[in-house]
């Protein structure tokens, strides 16, 4: 492999490994307040194919990352009906920036 063929192997590498960090930054548990993160329908939980909120169970149909923001396509099942929803995660510091369909945005901390 010639050495152009080895740094543009690399960039790819650390383009995907960075992807990866990041997504990871967002999975776990976010409430507004420490005392939401003990009721399953209080928090929001993320994971890399899934969404949870209030009411909600959603799977990840489409996704990118923009900077610091994952911008999800998800179907969503809630009250029996199902849903495609837009939504947006956005990294601030120790903070996630919730915006969920049309609801107004709302900013979660990480549940310990």
């Amino acid at each position: 492999m010639s050495l152009g063929k080895w740094s543009v192997f690399i960039i790819v590498c650390s383009i995907g490994l960075s992807s990866v960090q990041a997504g990871e930054a967002i999975e776990g548990r976010w409430a507004v307040d420490a005392q939401n993160c003990s009721s399953a329908a209080s928090f929001l939980a993320v994971d890399a194919r899934s969404l949870r909120w209030r009411d909600a169970a959603c799977s990840v149909k489409t996704s990118y990352r923009l900077r610091d923001s994952w911008h999800i396509g998800a179907s969503c099942w809630a009250d029996g009906a199902t849903s495609h929803v837009p939504i947006k995660l956005e990294l601030r510091g120790d903070r996630l920036l919730l915006e969920w369909g049309s609801a107004p945005p709302q900013e979660l901390y990480r549940c310990p």
